[in-house]
């Protein structure tokens, strides 16, 4: 498998990483083949986190028995004061079996004030730099699921490398997140290229409510593809043909890795963009900052604004209004108070766009 350089890590990346959250799942025997048969297809960067389950454990084992100068592990804590983030270190090292992980990232930083506080005298950065000094880390990361706190972050200079959402129906990072660390050298490694969330606001804690890959959903084979091949490599090049250094995905069985093997070895840098069908500019769209939030009548402003925006660019009206309909409060409580429009950093007309959805998207 092709790799690329990883920012100013200089580590060479497979373009396709291992995602460990869905190996929790297995049976540790079961896991370990997962993994073990990803490195030998040409996986070489293993993503993982310390509140996943026992995935550490099972890298760890799986992996002792492979060259671990030919693997880049990177870790997460989700802590964010020193002394609870310097435990998860020791204990990540220990599942881990080794001295010392590539890159220890800190987790769903999702918030400017989570931020800072991760960033302060006694933040989880201090951590990070500490586990630096004494070998136990070569880089520091950051992790999150908003491109404008992660773009924050990288402009101080603290992290070589970022890992954040973006696949066809999820642009955002496009916009600010990327040219920016690139401007920094910043390596990008993408998550969730095959699933979004479309719907929680608690963005550590949920469970994809948009698969990209679906035996169910028409309009997404329609977007993406008949078959699960055809699916995946839509979505997996399209991540690629942007300016990152990677992407991970969860496994959670050898089939799942081949799928994703074959996508990405049928992918070359020199192709010509293949999916400007995807293409569209934010403008006057939502970029899920969740910062017009929150509502005072319990609106989910940024889910319906999703769901509005699916449906205009890519025609996903099934889909939108079946997922609309599921919110326990609709666009129609909207009283007009004007205060999500005063918080939107963007301008955007937010009541005339709830208007537009409750219209639209109401069976």
């Amino acid at each position: 498998m092709d790799k690329r350089r990883l920012g100013r890590t200089n580590l060479m990346m497979s373009q396709v990483g291992f995602g460990s959250t869905w190996i929790a799942e297995l049976p540790k025997p079961q896991a370990i083949e997962v993994i073990q048969c990803a490195f030998e297809l040409g996986f070489n960067y293993f993503d993982t986190a310390r509140w996943d389950g026992d995935s550490e454990e099972k890298i760890g084992q799986a992996l002792q028995t492979k060259k671990r100068d030919q693997c880049i592990i990177a870790t997460k804590t989700g802590n964010r004061t020193k002394r609870e983030s310097l435990q998860d270190l020791m204990v990540s090292l220990k599942n881990l079996q080794t001295d010392c992980v590539d890159i220890l990232q800190l987790h769903g930083i999702d918030d400017e004030k989570t931020l800072n506080k991760a960033m302060g005298e006694d933040g989880v950065l201090q951590t990070c730099k500490q586990a630096q000094r004494e070998g136990h880390t070569k880089f520091i990361g950051i992790t999150g699921h908003k491109p404008r706190v992660l773009t924050k972050a990288i402009t101080t200079g603290e992290f070589d490398t970022v890992l954040v959402p973006l696949n066809v129906v999820t642009p955002q990072a496009l916009e600010e997140l990327i040219p920016t660390a690139k401007k920094h050298d910043v390596g990008v490694v993408i998550m969730k290229s095959l699933s979004v969330k479309t719907s929680n606001l608690i963005t550590c804690l949920y469970q994809p409510s948009l698969s990209l890959i679906s035996q169910e959903e028409e309009e997404i084979k329609t977007l993406l593809g008949q078959t699960t091949q055809e699916q995946v490599s839509s979505a997996l090049q399209y991540v690629l043909d942007q300016d990152v250094s990677g992407v991970i995905a969860g496994f959670k069985s050898i089939a799942e890795v081949e799928t994703a093997a074959n996508a990405a070895n049928q992918y070359h840098n020199s192709a010509p963009k293949k999916h400007n069908r995807f293409s569209f500019e934010l403008g006057n769209y939502c970029r899920d900052c969740g910062l017009c939030m929150p509502c005072p009548n319990n609106i989910n402003i940024p889910a319906i604004l999703r769901f509005q925006m699916l449906h205009d660019i890519y025609g996903l009206e099934n889909w939108a209004k079946k997922r609309y309909g599921g919110l326990e409060v609709k666009a129609e409580k909207c009283e007009h108070c004007g205060q999500c429009i005063q918080k939107c950093p963007y301008n955007l007309p937010i009541e005339s766009k709830l208007e537009k959805a409750k219209q639209e998207l109401t069976e």
